[in-house]
């Protein structure tokens, strides 16, 4: 807190006005009294001037004046002859009932007015004796203070003419309205500061809360925090600030969302790179060992043709045999290679026509049945007569490569069944299922990759290249189907779900 903007535009605040306050009350103790008391000294002054600028040798043309300055200004007057005869004087007046100039020409009666009467007189008596003659002729008037029993008077003794006029204040009433100015302005001083105080901490919230909140916001966009914002009202320079700071949170919350999308995308275009590479690498592995058996077969029996090793005719044909075998092999994969070239790179495309399916599934099982006698598999095929739209060729190679790598990898005896089923969607999955182990089920979403066999000893005598079953995803993305594998009770299940494509009504029977 006591860091923060706020406190140190309260605290200056509040610091200019203690030291404004007490400026004003050091000047108050020091110099208010010398100059209260200057100021009575300039109002004796100006009374003396004014009456004797309007006395024309009567008091009658100066009472007016003074009796307003008896009443406004608290002084006490007297008017005496060189010879001390009394013209006029404030005691006497107010002693007396009837208030005329004639009043100061009658006798007064009584032991309280005269004491008083005759205090005034012997005041007015030592300030005639106290002032300086030199004064009175040159200025015309001299201001001296004079000591009585009951107070010290401040006294002005000028010429009036012929006369005297003698104004008195007591210095006692003076010093206690001194007294009573300073209190009540240091009352005020301090009312006033605290009035002050609250003021500056209403201005500093005023004026630094919008700051405190823009510091907060700016954190927070330190902290890629965008959400925070700076409520803004007016049109002054904070307020445009604010809602620049607004604004450029907008803006670089944009800018680092699509920064972020942009390392998004480029992450995955590297994974993706990344793993194109990899699979690139793998692929050049693995045709190069499969093509490393064939071609060194090829070449062993080519060169043992050559040195003559096989003389007999039997042997000469057998090494010719294995050549062509291991020539086909060769081809056999090359072509599979490039087929799943085309599938990948969209070179390939489905071209819809009507497809019995069940005619199509007939005529597959028919064209493995040699091979899977060979080994005493039993194979049949269930699917249920319909026509649709789909790519024949397409499907021709997926149920291939599945009864293929069935017969391949179910033991001497076992049986292939080859079923379908109906979608809710109006498509239909084609079911291959072979007895046997089955396959790991760690292993089973790797069955689609190229060159991948879960039995690396039984690769060759299998006679599989390990890429049908990428063939078969591959052609199934070109139509729009789905493919996945299943270990199932007693063996494994390999599926194709075709989408559901509108299936062809039968053509309606010929009348004749």
């Amino acid at each position: 807190m006591r860091h923060s903007i706020k406190a140190k535009f309260f605290a200056a605040i509040s610091a200019v006005a203690v030291v404004f306050i007490a400026l004003i009350s050091v000047l108050n103790l020091f110099f208010y009294d010398d100059y209260y008391m200057m100021e009575r000294r300039g109002d004796l002054k100006t009374l003396y001037h004014d009456a004797a600028a309007a006395y024309d040798g009567t008091v009658d043309s100066i009472y007016p004046r003074l009796l307003e300055a008896e009443d406004a200004q608290g002084v006490r007057l007297t008017v005496l002859t060189e010879s001390g005869s009394v013209i006029y004087d404030t005691t006497l007046r107010q002693l007396t009932a009837e208030l005329t100039p004639d009043t100061f020409r009658q006798p007064f009666a009584g032991a309280t007015g005269r004491d008083a009467l005759l205090s005034d007189l012997a005041l007015t008596a030592r300030a005639l004796q106290t002032a300086d003659a030199g004064k009175l002729s040159d200025e015309g008037c001299d201001i001296v203070t004079v000591a009585s029993d009951r107070s010290d008077y401040l006294c002005l003794v000028g010429r009036l003419g012929d006369n005297y006029l003698i104004s008195r204040i007591a210095i006692a009433y003076m010093e206690t309205s001194s007294t009573f100015n300073s209190t009540f302005l240091l009352i005020a001083g301090l009312f006033s500061l605290l009035v002050c105080l609250a003021a500056a901490w209403l201005i500093s919230r005023r004026f630094t809360d919008p700051l405190v909140s823009m510091s907060e916001a700016a954190d927070a966009m330190a902290g890629l925090d965008f959400s925070r914002k700076v409520e803004t009202k007016g049109e002054d320079e904070v307020a445009r600030l604010g809602r620049s700071l607004n604004l450029l949170s907008e803006h670089l919350e944009s800018a680092i969302s699509e920064l972020r999308q942009s390392n998004d995308r480029l992450a995955r275009d590297n994974e993706e790179k990344a793993r194109i590479d990899a699979m690139r690498r793998e692929f050049i592995i693995n045709v190069s060992h499969e093509l490393k058996t064939p071609i060194a077969l090829i070449r062993g029996y080519a060169e043992g043709l050559r040195e003559g090793v096989a003389d007999d005719p039997e042997d000469r044909k057998y090494y010719c045999d294995t050549i062509c075998d291991e020539a086909v092999r060769m081809n056999e994969m090359v072509l599979q290679l490039l087929s799943l070239s085309k599938l990948e790179d969209g070179r390939e495309t489905a071209e819809r026509a009507p497809v019995e399916l069940s005619a199509l599934c007939a005529d597959e099982v028919a064209k493995v049945a040699p091979l899977a006698g060979e080994r005493g598999l039993r194979l049949s095929c269930a699917v249920a007569p319909r026509t649709l739209l789909s790519d024949g060729d397409l499907l021709d190679r997926i149920l291939s490569n599945y009864l293929t790598n069935a017969i391949r990898y179910t033991p001497a005896g076992g049986a292939i069944t080859l079923t379908d089923r109906d979608e809710p969607d109006g498509g239909v999955t084609l079911r291959v299922f072979n007895e046997g182990e089955g396959v790991p089920e760690d292993e089973i979403d790797r069955l689609w990759e190229k060159f991948y066999r879960t039995d690396k000893a039984r690769s060759r005598e299998s006679g599989g290249t390990g890429i049908g079953l990428s063939i078969v995803r591959a052609a199934a993305d070109v139509l729009g189907a789905r493919v996945w594998a299943a270990n199932e009770p007693g063996g494994i299940a390999f599926y194709v779900s075709l989408p559901g494509t509108p299936r062809l009504a039968e053509p309606p029977a010929d009348p004749d």
